[in-house]
């Protein structure tokens, strides 16, 4: 005779090529990807027939020689326009409305999503970049489409050449530098100056 629990120990420890998930787990994904499809612009783009899904791109980079390898999630091609696009999981329950734009504008600098849309829009040859972002609270999956702007698409590939440089330099010379090499003081961003000018009307 086989036990059930035999049969679960068995299925537990042959998990080679597989990811574990609770049923708690599936639920949210399979809502997440309902909020998706349901989307009028994302459910569109996620289920073009002509979609290529994380199609792998490999360069040289001109300037310093180094290899670059790209694999966008989504990329279209509309007659002739090359659409590209990346799903990105957030979690932002507790942002109040107004400040939402300012907090994705955020997310996408502070996580370089600009720099990897420069190196995607230059390999891959990609004339537009989407970013697809929905928000992975339970019961609140709502979805935000978000151009790449000529200037943030600039400025990423403007970063992404300067970081280029650096790590060619590191492996021509053999010297990797801390990120930080020199003491400082840490001064008020323009927010808390305004914020401590408002303060000091009060006291």
């Amino acid at each position: 005779a086989v036990f059930a629990d035999e049969l679960l120990d068995a299925w537990r420890e042959n998990t080679e090529g597989k990811v574990l998930v609770t049923r708690q787990q599936l639920s949210t994904a399979l809502n997440i990807q309902k909020a998706l499809l349901e989307h009028p612009t994302a459910g569109k783009l996620l289920t073009h027939p002509s979609r290529a899904v994380e199609v792998s791109y490999f360069g040289i980079d001109e300037e310093t020689g180094l290899e670059v390898r790209v694999r966008p999630d989504l990329e279209l091609d509309m007659g002739g326009l090359r659409i590209g696009a990346d799903l990105k999981t957030i979690s932002m329950w507790n942002i109040k409305q107004e400040g939402l734009r300012a907090k994705l504008h955020r997310e996408i600098i502070d996580r370089d999503y600009h720099l990897s849309a420069a190196m995607y829009c230059e390999t891959a040859a990609l004339d537009q970049f989407f970013w697809i972002f929905v928000n992975k609270d339970e019961n609140y999956h709502w979805v935000a489409i978000i151009e790449a702007s000529t200037e943030l698409l600039e400025l990423g590939m403007l970063e992404y050449r300067k970081t280029m440089r650096a790590i060619a330099n590191g492996f021509d010379t053999g010297e990797w530098p801390a990120p930080i090499t020199e003491d400082y003081t840490d001064e008020l961003n323009d927010f808390d100056v305004r914020r401590l000018e408002a303060l000091r009307v009060q006291a």
